[in-house]
């Protein structure tokens, strides 16, 4: 059990605020709901005065997971079962899923946090330990280097990597570890190694093994090349080996694992990647490392796959042969004679065969042995083998650690804090492509004086950035060039069209728009370029699609490609096509949640409607379709802009604007807005620049910002009005009026919206027609008019059961305040619970936020302050996120009459002046007044300066005396009441 009083100082420290009990109480009711709607245990956390008991009778803790299995591995351990142990030893330390408390600095939880980072180091020593003893070297080595990074200081975990080193056959890395331990430690401690380390080292140096040492039978990474054992008299074909190997320990663990004997059958293992991730290099660099495993020779063969001079499997046979010790005269003719006495040679040998750059199944069949003695390894860039049962090892981009490791090797230099920057944006430009990163270091190398920030500026530009990646006969635009040569003419024009596209990833619904093919030779062309690695496949979005994406410097060398050969006819075709698909796409999205084609003004142009349209995808829910492409869609306007595809832009950016809004998208809004603003103002286009106008209007009205957003929207209607569009005048007029309401101009909204409600009417926009009902009824609530304000907000209801749409969720937030405004609580609390829930389906994260705020006004008003402070909490968080102003200013204003109510004066004084402070910046008048009278009614309850609380209201007077408006004096007069002088 545990104080608040020791919860309060452990949580905030010295920084309590006004209210530490209350502030537990509401952290401790969420946590308990948590817990509740996991539906998995029960009153986990039991009151206990003065404090709370956190109980774990029905959980399941990770800390009693690791203990029980700690004991479990010892235990093994004594009885000799040391396998056992390791794999408990394993489920216990998987437990760990980061840095314990990560991000947390709290004093009181240090030692504790101590005690379990101990137990982690602890664990990781007796798991090491015993799979020394199991001789699992390469495992060793594998999670120890990474540990070490994390955990730099502890000695022992180093002392383990060491020896595994050592006994894996990589003395000079065992003592490279030795060196840098013993830099780091005199650097950040001032102290040497320790007597482990150090004795340790001194058996490397004089070649005596370290207690247990065996000669390796494995061996696994970054080591010289280890030669052939005396007896061995086979031939070996490997080209030379790098010398210093950075990376890749996981992939090559399961590479020596795969190339393990397998009975009968024989191990084929296949590399495959994309072009310079460093397959052949890979592939020698273990081919060395296992010489002697395979005594009988190594045979190596680059297949040439990718080329137009490919080696055929009758050259490589007699190759092979001839190696093996067949005089030239007594190869046979055929590929099948060739293949019988190639496989007859190895019967019962131990020979590893290199099979490089293959490019098909018929290429390799003949080269496979016949017993399981040998084995293979095939590198490729599609998965080949396949057929032949292999094991697959995918390569893709270094992680940027090791991308980094490896660019200061190939350069020759030491890592320094001066460099970090310029190396990070070196290997960022690379794309951590192995190949891109070692032609860098290379570069680097050459010209020594040549610094590393100055190569990062000639990188950043991207026209020459292919260009620079060059060195001697290393290039990264001819490691593209072969796969791009190796695939179909349309597979080409697919690739150059998603290059100049640039979208960071892409969904499978916009290639065929983009080739003008039907959808399965579309899916044909893409499953081309995923074989040649020139894509990858990065998974599933949230609306089921599978999604894909280009290297970036393959999208490089594809927009340089297309440079040369696609006509700008072609291109603008190719954009025009994919932007109308994704129009279509957009529009169904927008009728989701606006109910209908409703509250856009449109240039005519439609979706693309062909038999392309839609995928095997065209049942995905059109919300999830649009998170999914948000990205997309912001590109795509920006295209069909740039290609001066002006009325495309604007519907795609108008048809998007409802979704944006409703999600709080707001830099994807400005810009698609922006980009067809452009265009049409470059096609003297005055209808579209009207559209545009609305909705920058629009978003600026969103954003809080209503000086911008009444000149926006003052301009638009004017340019509707030119162009003799009521339609598009009457939006304008819909919103500018919301921006009168606000600043205090209740003259004129009303006067507006009666103006534009009998156009929209006309019109059809069932959205539009019961905003503005719904608007005035909310206005006329404000000024104190219930009676009048019904029959517009029954109107509203009434049109909204013809059609779906979020205004329909905004309808029952209008009737629940009419319903609080009659005194009838529990309707009114049943109108924002539906409200809520038809702003959930929609993902309006608006809409939800304002349900929060009513159902808090309830509780609030019924006396339940605690309930009433947790939803506005809630709300409050919400409105922040989301970027709401207004909300968030009625959600402290309200929180500061909860805590009026409850005698927290001070902390109700702190949120009046937020609140106040914020309808200030808005320039709402009346809502700053009505925060300005609550602070002096504060000041009054506490019996504070009665002159400050006179000039308060003063003030409040002035301001709303300054609108020049008699319906803000009646929005505000106090003796009125008001449900927005809720308590104070």
């Amino acid at each position: 059990m545990v104080s608040v009083e020791d919860l309060a100082h452990s949580i905030w420290e010295d920084r309590m605020p006004a209210d530490p009990p209350n502030q537990i109480a509401i952290c401790v009711s969420k946590l308990r709901g948590r817990f509740q709607r996991t539906r998995t245990v029960r009153d986990l956390i039991l009151t206990q005065p003065p404090g709370y008991l956190l109980t774990t009778r029905d959980a399941e803790l990770d800390t009693q997971r690791v203990l029980a299995l700690r004991v479990q591995a010892d235990e093994l351990a004594a009885a000799g079962d040391h396998a056992e142990a390791v794999a408990r030893l394993d489920r216990a330390l998987a437990q760990w899923r980061g840095p314990l408390l990560a991000g947390i600095t709290r004093q009181a939880w240090r030692a504790e946090a101590r005690v379990w980072e101990d137990t982690q180091v602890a664990l990781r020593v007796k798991k090491a330990d015993l799979q020394l003893e199991l001789k699992q070297y390469e495992a060793v080595i594998g999670e120890l280097s990474a540990f070490i990074q994390e955990h730099p200081f502890f000695e022992r975990p180093r002392a383990q990597l060491m020896t595994a080193l050592y006994r894996s056959g990589r003395q000079a890395d065992a003592l490279r570890l030795y060196r840098d331990t013993g830099q780091l430690l005199d650097e950040a401690l001032g102290i040497a190694p320790g007597t482990e380390l150090q004795r340790l080292h001194q058996e490397i140096l004089k070649g005596a093994a370290p207690p247990g040492t065996e000669a390796p039978q494995v061996a696994l990474v970054s080591a010289p090349s280890v030669p052939a054992s005396p007896s061995a008299g086979g031939p070996c074909l490997l080209p030379r080996d790098v010398g210093e190997f950075v990376g890749r320990e996981a992939e090559m663990a399961n590479l020596v694992e795969y190339l393990r004997p397998k009975g009968r059958h024989v191990p084929i293992v296949e590399l495959v990647g994309a072009g310079g991730t460093g397959k052949t290099t890979l592939a020698i660099h273990v081919g060395h490392q296992q010489r002697r495993n395979f005594p009988d020779g190594q045979l190596y063969v680059d297949l040439r796959g990718l080329d137009r001079d490919t080696v055929s499997p009758e050259e490589a046979l007699a190759r092979f042969l001839r190696e093996l010790g067949i005089p030239v005269s007594d190869i046979p003719e055929g590929l099948d004679q060739r293949a019988e006495k190639f496989r007859a040679l190895l019967t019962d040998k131990r020979v590893l065969i290199i099979l490089d750059n293959a490019s098909d199944a018929a290429g390799i069949r003949p080269l496979l042995p016949g017993t399981g003695g040998c084995a293979v390894i095939v590198t490729s860039r599609s998965r080949v083998a396949a057929s032949f049962s292999a094991q697959v090892v995918e390569l893709g981009g270094l992680p940027t650690e090791q991308a980094l490791e490896l660019l200061y090797r190939s350069s020759e230099r030491e890592r320094t804090d001066a460099d970090r920057d310029a190396a990070l944006r070196l290997v960022q430009y690379c794309g951590n492509l192995p190949l891109a990163v070692a032609i860098v270091g290379a570069k680097l190398a050459a010209k020594p004086h040549r610094t590393m920030r100055r190569l990062a500026e000639r990188l950043a530009d991207e026209r020459r950035r292919l260009d620079e990646l060059v060195h001697d006969s290393l290039a990264v635009r001819t490691t593209f060039e072969l796969s791009y040569d190796g695939i179909s003419t349309d597979a080409q024009v697919l690739l150059r069209r998603l290059s100049l596209l640039a979208v960071p990833d892409f969904a499978d619904w916009l290639t065929p728009h983009l080739v003008d093919l039907g959808w399965n030779e579309a899916e044909d062309l893409v499953e081309e370029l995923v074989d040649a690695r020139l894509i990858e496949v990065t998974g599933r979005d949230r609306a089921g699609q599978l999604r894909y994406r280009l290297h970036d410097l393959v999208r490089l060398f594809g927009a340089e490609r297309a440079d040369g050969t696609e006509p700008e006819s072609q291109r603008r075709a190719a954009v025009e096509r994919t932007a109308r698909a994704a129009l279509a796409r957009a529009e169904t999205a927008h009728r989701t949640v606006c109910g209908g084609d409703y509250s856009v003004v449109r240039s005519g142009t439609s979706g693309f409607d062909g038999d392309n349209a839609f995928t095997e995808y065209e049942d995905t829910d059109p919300l999830l379709w649009y998170e999914a492409e948000r990205t997309t869609l912001t590109t795509l306007v920006r295209q069909a802009a740039g290609h001066g595809f002006d009325n495309v832009a604007w519907d795609l950016a108008a048809v998007c604007r409802c979704l944006f809004s409703t999600r709080g998208h707001y830099e994807d809004w400005l810009a698609t807005h922006q980009h067809a603003l452009d265009a049409v103002r470059t096609a003297g286009n005055r209808k579209g620049e009207a559209a545009l106008l609305l909705g920058l209007g629009d978003l600026h009205l969103d954003k809080g910002d209503f000086t911008r957003a009444a000149v926006l929207l003052d301009q638009a209607h004017t340019r509707f009005t030119e162009v003799g569009e009521d339609y598009g005048a009457a939006l304008a007029l819909r919103s500018a009026a919301r921006v009168d309401r606000i600043l205090g101009r209740y003259e004129q909204a009303l006067e507006r919206w009666q103006e534009c409600l009998p156009v929209l009417t006309a019109h059809g926009d069932l959205e539009a027609r019961t905003q503005v009902l719904s608007w005035l009824g909310l206005t006329l609530l404000e000024l104190r008019d219930p009676e009048g304000a019904e029959p517009y907000l029954r109107q509203a209801e009434e049109v909204t059961r013809g059609f779906a749409g979020r205004v329909a969720g905004q309808v029952r937030l209008a009737l629940a305040d009419l319903l609080r405004e009659q005194r009838r609580p529990q309707e009114a609390e049943a109108e924002y619970v539906r409200a809520r829930e038809l702003a959930a389906a929609l993902g309006d994260v608006f809409g939800i936020g304002y349900a929060d705020f009513g159902l808090g006004v309830v509780a609030l008003e019924r006396g339940q302050h605690t309930e009433a402070r947790r939803l506005l909490s809630t709300c409050l968080q919400s409105a922040r996120a989301v970027g709401d102003p207004l909300l968030e200013a009625l959600s402290t204003f309200c929180l500061a009459g909860a805590n009026g109510h409850d005698g927290r004066l001070d902390e109700a004084e702190r949120q009046l002046l937020q609140s106040a402070a914020i309808y200030r910046d808005l320039g709402s008048p009346v809502r700053y007044a009505r925060c300005l009278d609550a602070h002096a009614g504060v000041i009054d309850q506490q019996g504070g300066d009665a002159a400050e609380a006179v000039g308060l209201r003063t003030r409040a007077a002035a301001a709303v005396a300054g609108t020049g408006s008699p319906l803000a004096v009646r929005a505000f007069d106090r003796k009125a009441g008001s449900r927005y002088s809720l308590v104070l």
